[in-house]
């Protein structure tokens, strides 16, 4: 069933329609919530406000890109948790699920990656998140972001340069 027939369910009173929508979206939206905050637990509360202010406001909500309209609010609390958090630092005690079986290795890339994208300013390092993660076209990200489509490709570059710089001098200090 596609994202369309969903709301248009939502809007003719079928609830179970807002369950498929969450089933669908969980996932992406905790892990884009995870990726700008760095931190499992305020990414979990995050993600559940994402889908109670959605539900909250679906009927007022016309079908464009649900995805999109979903990491737009993610976003935004995002900004928000930044904007009122006391202390925002992107790698504190972040717990990695299911990195038991993960190779040390791995494990170690990884955070190495969180840790250089948690240093990116904020507007680079969302674009990154939305273009590597998320998998998303960059019109698609100027869309959600509302912002000019040489401006997402430009912070983009940046954010790689920038994300390549700090990767290169962890390397070199080990």
């Amino acid at each position: 069933m596609t994202d369309k027939e969903l709301i248009t369910k939502v809007h003719n009173g079928n609830k179970e329609a807002l369950n498929q929508i969450a089933d669908r979206y969980y996932d992406e939206i905790y892990r884009f919530c995870l990726y700008l905050t760095g931190k499992e637990t305020d990414s979990y509360d995050i993600t559940q406000e994402v889908f109670l202010r959605f539900i909250k406001y679906v009927d007022s909500y016309e079908y464009r890109n649900l995805k999109g309209y979903l990491l737009i609010i993610a976003r935004n609390l995002c900004r928000d948790y930044f904007h009122h958090s006391k202390d925002v630092s992107f790698m504190e005690e972040t717990d990695y699920p299911g990195t038991e079986d993960t190779q040390l290795g791995n494990l170690e890339n990884r955070m190495l990656l969180q840790q250089a994208l948690g240093q990116l300013p904020v507007n680079q390092r969302e674009i990154v998140i939305l273009r590597i993660y998320e998998e998303l076209k960059f019109h698609e990200i100027a869309s959600i972001l509302g912002c000019n489509l040489s401006t997402v490709k430009s912070r983009f570059r940046l954010g790689i340069k920038n994300l390549r710089k700090q990767l290169e001098e962890t390397e070199h200090e080990k």
